[in-house]
């Protein structure tokens, strides 16, 4: 029930962002290789994973990855650059290490590295000691469905709770991808539609945290600690974005998902 609200909501973002990049198409057009960078580099990522998986093509066929390569590379283009329009629109800095590197930022903008480095581990310290607390208090199991998820695809694919470099690129595909999806995206579109700025730019990152956790559903039994565990994570990462940009979400969303690689097996019957 909670994954199909789900599914539909995600559903009509997607054709938001399309009729919009169609609708917005010289506006965003600067963006484009911003859009076109994150694509190739989640793409890069996929064939990574395939290549460290033997028999990967027993499980998909060829021509199954290359059309959702291609949707994965279309959305994430999509969104990428109508989320750095929103954001334009919004008066705040959507990607600031990549802008420098480029050059679309001057000194005068320059990141205090030492806050921007103690605020992300800050943020993934609270993620990770909130987790731990959470799952000690409730004792969670894997849900029936993801059990055989892992039984089936994840056993012919390698892919395991166990850490591993193949669990890990794919763990670092999610957070890459969510974070353009919903941080750069959604946040920022329903910030900008709905007048949501300045003071009350907490309404989207709330929303925002609120359809974010929903993707998460029927992972564990009980269902409803999976969405009370991400639910504030996702709110701390907005907020994350609001400072200091996407790449920040990235990356404390990245080394969460490592981290919980490691510990999540430990708490998780």
């Amino acid at each position: 029930m909670i994954l199909s609200l789900y599914g539909i909501l995600i559903l009509i973002f997607v054709v938001i962002f399309l009729i919009n990049s169609i609708r917005l198409r010289k506006e965003i057009k600067i963006y484009l290789k911003y859009g076109v960078l994150f694509a190739l580099t989640l793409i890069a990522i996929d064939i990574a994973v395939v290549m460290l998986i033997p028999n990967f093509f027993d499980v998909m066929p060829l021509h199954t990855l290359l059309i959702t390569d291609v949707i994965v590379f279309v959305i994430t283009v999509i969104f990428t650059c109508l989320g750095i329009y929103y954001c334009t629109q919004l008066g705040i800095v959507e990607i600031p290490l990549i802008k420098r590197l480029s050059g679309k930022i001057d000194n005068s903008e320059m990141i205090a590295w030492r806050n921007y480095i103690i605020t992300i581990i800050g943020v993934v310290a609270g993620a990770i000691l909130f987790s731990v607390i959470l799952f000690k208090l409730t004792s969670p199991q894997l849900s029936e469905k993801m059990k055989q998820l892992s039984e089936t695809q994840g056993a012919k694919l390698g892919i395991s709770s166990e850490p591993s470099v193949l669990t890990a690129l794919v763990l670092i595909a999610f957070a890459f991808g969510e974070e353009i999806l919903f941080r750069l995206g959604i946040q920022n579109y329903l910030a900008k539609q709905f007048r949501l700025d300045g003071d009350k730019y907490w309404v989207p990152i709330v929303l925002t945290s609120g359809l974010w956790a929903l993707a998460h559903a029927n992972m564990l039994t009980p269902e409803w600690v999976k969405i009370v565990q991400i639910f504030p994570i996702g709110i701390a990462l907005g907020f994350l974005f609001r400072k200091y940009g996407l790449e920040s979400c990235i990356f404390a969303h990245g080394i969460f998902n490592l981290s919980m690689m490691f510990i999540g097996p430990y708490l998780i019957t």
